[in-house]
């Protein structure tokens, strides 16, 4: 066939994470037709590996599973088994043998027995069963019994078992049977029994005049090939094909069908011929990639190439020099592999001298939590106890330094000094050496010279009433002033008035503007405190319309509507990157909301599980639980391919609820990821599932019909459409779950 148009490879998806990755399985296609019409042959299918979305993915994502086969032998008879007529039943009484003769044949003519199926191959024995044997005692004179006989033969207990040559007892013989080859000699059976001369079988017969049981027989010479001469080939270069014809003949000219003939002896009816490369019509041909050479980390891919014709036959190398040479390998990477992790080492078991000290090593999934230690190579492990030796078992005691200044120029403060542990002549060791319990204060208060504080205002507001009287309001707070120069206000937190000897400023005052023409006015409330503590917060008062009476109007103009908002800000905040930080920094071990600094936000984070080491960071859902759910539909019709109600959902419908992954779950937080900024769905902990199994978050399924009919359900307040499954009835492959994986910046932290 002439070359295939290039095609454009396809796009490859992106490398899915460590939970994406589990969802990978094998397809396999059904299998091709046997490669041989007769006889033992193959059959192959083609196999991929796909992901979550059903895609084509590349093989190392199925690693982990076993590989289905892609080729497998078949076998089909190429004869039958014709069973010829049984013989006579080896006995005249009691129980015998029957025989008969089974032979592979192609068309009446019969060929070897591996053309036909041995598994279906008939019986060529089988037992059979003739009338009951009379026991029969011929009573002799006694002067014509035999010497040695008993007297009394009746009374002898094996007088049934003698044999008593006879005249009457005969050997008789059955028809030959078939000749055992077709061709150049063979041999014929028969059955030969004994029989007395009422025809019953006994073995008193003389074998000394026994008839043969077999002979030879000759059925005429075998079948031979013959074959004429090679034809011309069917190409001048690049490899073609040349024929001659191949026959199964008797000597004396007859032809047979080809099963006659030793088929492994059967000469070449077609061959190659002018295997010569045509000029430009070699070419590399490259074989698919080998699975990745590891089963997880980085690795290496390989293929194999060859340099071919156009028909592809096989080259050296050499005629495709003048070409590039694809790349026989590649770089890969399989799933993440599991590493070992350590803890910190832990205090060495005595004080002084030599002890041992321990740690948890434990095989950890990069993103998971602790998995299972074979999966970690064993021969890499860590230690986890070693010997330590701490200093001698000498006097140490504590050193104090010089105190500091104080840490402030006026009022009182704190100052500092330097205190280590120290051992003989006075050299520093660790701390732990000391005695913790005797250690002198390393912080003390101290007192300077008495603050002057002063009050300092803010700019005035403006009026509370856009006509009429009102008020105005200011900041006002106390504030210090260093004794050192006397000039420049500290900008730090405000300080109780009672430090301020003057009476303080008042922080609001009248106002009175224009008449009021019209009969309302915009009244306003005093600003409530900061929202936050720390850092940028909001602050609120109430605004409403008021008529002079001081009942509530509509009529007041909105262009001169007062802010009911505004933006404030009492002193900057310590900030961490996660609940771990807040724990180790500032040792707090209660759970709840804490304001950490995420992704360059300032983004209110509940931490839980604050009392182990690893706690974790969760997103409060404000909105109610009617927003926050996620559900797996269970009913389904019975008659799938209706549409009832215009596809709404109804329970009282002709459906079935059997199916077992159907439940719905209410949210109330969701477990964030920090690093990647990721909901992990999978976290159940502050959820509650009423109904059926537990379902993750952003997670919906619906296979109520298979009809094309609307189906909707509300998520998030979003109107999410739903997949109709065809063949719906099926509980096995009916429903499909559709997950979307929110990202913290949608709808949540905003």
């Amino acid at each position: 066939m002439p070359a295939c148009p290039w095609i454009s490879p396809v796009q490859s998806t992106p490398r899915p994470d460590n939970s994406a990755q589990l969802h990978t399985q094998w397809r396999y296609g059904s299998w091709t037709a046997c490669s041989v019409s007769c006889g033992k042959g193959k059959q192959a299918r083609y196999v991929t590996c796909i992901n979550a979305q059903g895609a084509v993915a590349d093989e190392s994502y199925c690693a982990h599973l076993p590989r289905p086969p892609e080729f497998s032998t078949c076998f089909s008879p190429c004869g039958q088994w014709h069973a010829r007529e049984w013989s006579t039943c080896s006995v005249t009484c009691g129980v015998g043998r029957a025989t008969r003769q089974v032979v592979c044949s192609n068309y009446h003519h019969p060929v070897d027995q591996s053309f036909c199926d041995n598994d279906d191959k008939p019986a060529t024995e089988q037992e059979c069963t003739a009338g009951p044997c009379p026991s029969v005692y011929n009573r002799q004179r006694i002067y014509e019994q035999p010497y040695g006989y008993p007297q009394d033969p009746g009374h002898h207990p094996g007088h049934s078992s003698w044999n008593v040559p006879s005249a009457d007892n005969q050997w008789r013989t059955g028809p030959w049977g078939a000749c055992s080859s077709t061709c150049e000699g063979g041999f014929q059976r028969r059955v030969v029994v004994c029989q007395d001369g009422d025809g019953r079988s006994n073995s008193y017969c003389d074998e000394r005049i026994k008839p043969a049981e077999s002979k030879s027989c000759d059925s005429g010479p075998c079948p031979l090939w013959n074959y004429g001469v090679w034809g011309e080939c069917t190409q001048p270069c690049g490899g073609g094909r040349r024929t001659r014809l191949v026959v199964c003949q008797r000597p004396n000219g007859e032809t047979l069908i080809d099963y006659n003939c030793d088929m492994l002896d059967k000469p070449l009816d077609m061959e190659q011929c002018n295997l010569q490369p045509c000029p430009g019509s070699a070419s590399w041909h490259r074989q698919p990639w080998k699975p990745c050479s590891v089963s997880c980390g980085r690795g290496i891919k390989q293929r194999e190439i060859a340099c071919v014709y156009q028909n592809q036959t096989k080259l050296e190398e050499a005629h495709c020099s003048h070409l590039q040479r694809p790349r026989t390998q590649k770089a890969c990477r399989a799933r993440i592999c599991p590493t070992w992790k350590t803890s910190r080492w832990r205090e060495c078991s005595v004080t002084c001298g030599f002890g041992v000290q321990n740690r948890d090593v434990y095989c950890r999934l990069k993103g998971a939590e602790r998995v299972r230690e074979d999966l970690c190579d064993a021969g890499t492990r860590p230690l986890f106890l070693q010997p330590c030796q701490t200093a001698e078992c000498t006097h140490y005691t504590w050193v104090a330094g010089e105190w500091d200044k104080c840490n402030v120029s006026c009022g009182d403060g704190t100052r500092s000094r330097k205190v280590w542990c120290a051992g003989p002549e006075m050299t520093p060791a660790q701390n732990d050496y000391c005695e913790p319990s005797s250690r002198p204060p390393s912080v003390q208060s101290c007192t300077e010279a008495a603050c002057q504080y002063v009050w300092v205002t803010g700019e005035w507001s403006q009026c509370s009433v856009t006509c009429g009287i009102g008020y105005q309001q200011r900041y006002v707070s106390c504030s210090m002033i260093p004794s050192s120069s006397g000039q420049g206000l500290y900008a730090q937190t405000p300080i109780a008035a009672e430090k301020c000897l003057e009476p303080s400023p008042p922080g609001t005052r009248p106002c009175v503007l224009r008449e009021c023409s019209n009969t309302a006015y915009w009244k306003v409330g005093p600003w409530s405190k900061c929202s936050q503590t720390c850092g940028a917060g909001l602050m609120e008062r109430r605004v409403e319309c008021m008529t002079l009476k001081g009942q509530p109007s509509k009529v007041c103009r909105h262009s001169e509507r007062p802010a009911s908002q505004a933006a404030c800000q009492d002193r900057q905040c310590q900030l961490f990157t996660s609940c771990r930080e807040v724990q180790m920094r500032q040792g707090v071990r209660m759970n709840g909301e804490y304001y950490l600094k995420v992704k360059s936000r300032i983004l209110q984070i509940y931490c839980a599980e604050m009392q182990t080491d690893f706690p974790k960071e969760y997103v409060t859902l404000r909105s109610g639980q009617t927003d926050n759910y996620s559900e797996v539909y269970g009913y389904r019709l019975l008659n799938p391919f209706e549409c009832p109600n215009n596809g709404s959902r109804l329970q009282d419908c002709s459906c079935r609820n059997d199916y077992s992954a159907a439940g719905y779950t209410l949210f109330h937080k969701v477990r964030l990821d920090l690093s990647s900024l990721r909901i992990m769905i999978t976290d159940l902990q502050f959820s509650q599932t009423l109904l059926g199994r537990p379902v993750p978050f952003a997670t919906a399924g619906d296979c109520y019909s298979a009809a094309k009919c609307p189906q909707v359900a509300k998520h998030n307040n979003t109107l999410l459409p739903q997949q109709c499954c065809i063949g719906a009835q099926d509980n096995k492959s009916c429903c499909r779950l559709f997950v979307f994986l929110l990202l913290v910046a949608i709808d949540i932290i905003c």
